[in-house]
């Protein structure tokens, strides 16, 4: 019995490393956005428009936020705004978090019988600002917020 249960943490521990190890560096080049996407995704949309990729279990959208000089302290509001109409449910609170050269507020919820991540980036010289969509299928799944805390913009 031990060696069955030995067996079955052994096989959990390596499927969460090989679902780590799956993330892999892409770029929007129309703004030099880059992040870490899961590997096999597919390019649905790469334009001016937005960027979006997509795997079986992820569908991640990027787009350029529209309207000239969106503040900072507007983000969260902006982003309850946006999940009320677009309307995602069982929404968590807006929180705040800062990257390396962006402002970020962030949502999860559920969009329809999925689960989604909701996040606005501004730089932090309030050059541009982004809007992130990733919908996923495990309420679990801790690779939204990786994939989104490894957005960067390229030099």
């Amino acid at each position: 019995m031990k060696t069955v249960f030995l067996s079955i943490v052994l096989v959990t521990l390596s499927a969460m490393r090989l679902h780590a190890q799956t993330l892999q560096p892409i770029t929007w080049q129309a703004y030099g956005v880059s992040f870490k996407a899961p590997a096999g995704y597919t390019i649905e949309d790469d334009s001016e428009e937005g960027f979006v990729i997509s795997t079986p279990i992820y569908y991640i959208t990027v787009q350029l936020l529209e309207g000239e000089g969106i503040q900072r302290s507007e983000l969260a509001q902006e982003l309850k705004n946006i999940a009320i109409d677009d309307e995602v449910t069982q929404q968590s609170k807006v929180t705040d978090f800062e990257l390396t050269q962006f402002y970020g507020v962030q949502l999860r919820g559920n969009c329809e019988s999925d689960q989604c991540l909701y996040s606005y980036l501004i730089t932090k010289e309030d050059a541009s600002g982004f809007y992130v969509s990733i919908v996923y299928t495990d309420p679990n799944d801790t690779l939204p917020e990786t994939i989104l805390k490894s957005f960067t913009l390229e030099e």
